[in-house]
C-alpha cells in the first residue's frame, strides 16, 4: 500500500538542492538517504514531515497518515524540560493525561534508566538527547518514521535498541 508519493518534487534555496524527484513510499519500505553535507537530505525530510513547503511538485500522503519526524538537534524550547516532560509534550494536550502511561512504556522499551528520566535534556549526553527525541516521536504512534541522523551520539548498546 502506498503511504507517500512524491511527484516532480524540487527545492531551490538559493541553489538547487533537488529537482524532479519522483518517489513512492510503500508500507514495508525502509529507505536511507545518502548524500554529502548540505545536499538537501534534511530539507527533503522536513518536506515529508510537512514542516517545509517544496518549491515545486507535490507530496501526496495516504489520508490520515501520521508522520513522525526526529530532527537532528533538540529544539531549544525543550532543553530545560525534564526528559519525561519533553516526551509528554509530544502528545496532543487533550491526550496527555489519558496517555501518560505511554511515556513510561516507551522509555522502558528504550532501556532508559529511571534516574535519567527527570533530568533536563540540556543535562543529558548527546546519546540520551537523541533517545529522548526518538521517544517523543515513538509515543505518538506514527505510521511513518522519518529519522534525521538517527545514530548520532549513540553507543553500540543504544544502536541495538534503535534497531529493535
Amino acid at each position: 500500500m502506498t503511504l507517500i508519493q512524491l511527484r516532480r518534487l524540487g527545492i531551490v534555496s538559493p541553489r538547487v538542492l533537488f529537482q524532479n524527484l519522483d518517489l513512492t513510499i510503500h508500507e514495508t519500505d525502509r529507505i536511507g538517504l545518502i548524500a554529502g553535507n548540505g545536499m538537501g537530505k534534511t530539507t527533503l525530510l522536513r518536506c515529508l514531515a510537512r514542516q517545509v513547503e517544496p518549491g515545486a511538485g507535490d507530496i501526496v500522503a495516504r489520508r490520515g497518515l501520521r508522520v513522525g519526524y526526529v530532527e537532528q538537534d533538540v529544539p531549544v524550547n525543550l532543553l530545560d524540560l525534564p526528559m519525561t516532560e519533553a516526551i509528554r509534550r509530544a502528545l496532543a494536550p487533550a491526550e496527555r493525561e489519558a496517555n501518560a502511561w505511554k511515556i513510561g512504556l516507551v522509555l522502558d522499551m528504550l532501556d532508559t534508566p529511571v534516574e535519567m528520566r527527570d533530568r533536563p535534556l540540556a543535562a543529558l549526553s548527546g546519546g540520551w538527547q537523541r533517545l529522548a527525541l526518538l521517544a517523543r516521536v515513538w509515543v505518538t504512534d506514527p505510521d511513518v518514521l522519518l529519522l534525521d541522523e538517527p545514530t548520532n551520539h549513540l553507543d553500540l548498546q543504544r544502536l541495538a535498541v534503535l534497531e529493535d
